[in-house]
């Protein structure tokens, strides 16, 4: 038997409201959404944020200690 001839007698749902669609979707995904935006937050961002700073910092350190600024890497070649 063909795959169309057996989808023939198969029932299809009907449709939902779209009231109800578009509350499941915000019931449903839109947590999920900002729970996601917030761990690309935390482990993205910050971490690039908090290792600029290090570095800005550890430059800072080093000037106070040595006198002298650290040079650019592109300098050092």
């Amino acid at each position: 038997m063909d795959l169309l001839e057996r989808l023939v007698d198969v029932e299809v749902p009907p449709v939902p409201a779209a009231r109800d669609f578009t509350a499941g979707v915000r019931r449903k995904l839109h947590p999920r959404l900002l729970a996601l935006h917030l761990v690309e937050f935390a482990f993205g961002a910050t971490a690039w944020a908090v290792k600029h700073m290090l570095v800005a910092l550890f430059a800072a350190v080093l000037y106070t200690v040595s006198g002298r600024w650290p040079r650019p890497r592109l300098e050092r070649d």
